[in-house]
């Protein structure tokens, strides 16, 4: 079921593995990404979700800025204390990813709330089966 499109992202959901999935195809992350993570932020609330695949693997700089575009969003739109665990995997090229965790590690970042696990992966099949084993 698509709930979000745009000409460079789209948010869906799969009922069977109850995983949103944002893609986003753009070279930049930019106020259409924005507005597609703020749904789908919105979307874990309202549907008790708490599963989303971020598909960011695109043709696009390693240096995109990671606080500004995914972890201060999610202490802007979500709770401190979210109803349930929330896992978020974000799928990355092997430049974007060797970028992020050299130089913007997530874990013990103050601004991701409680109960929020992110990961970062370079494969759509390893970054859904860990979604799939939570």
């Amino acid at each position: 079921m698509t709930l979000f499109y745009s000409p460079a992202a789209s948010l869906t959901y799969n009922a069977a593995d109850e995983i949103l999935h944002l893609s986003f195809s753009a070279t930049h992350l930019d106020l259409s990404f924005g507005q597609a993570y703020q749904c789908a932020l919105q979307e874990m609330l309202n549907q008790n979700v708490g599963k989303l695949l971020l598909d960011l693997k695109r043709n696009a700089p390693s240096t995109d800025d990671h606080e500004q575009w995914i972890v201060e969003p999610l202490q802007l739109h979500l709770p401190t204390r979210v109803p349930r665990p929330v896992f978020i995997a974000a799928v990355l090229s092997e430049g974007q990813y060797q970028y992020q965790i050299n130089n913007c590690p997530v874990s013990g970042t103050t601004l991701i709330p409680e109960q929020v696990e992110f990961n970062y992966f370079t494969s759509r099949r390893e970054a859904t089966a860990w979604l799939n084993g939570r």
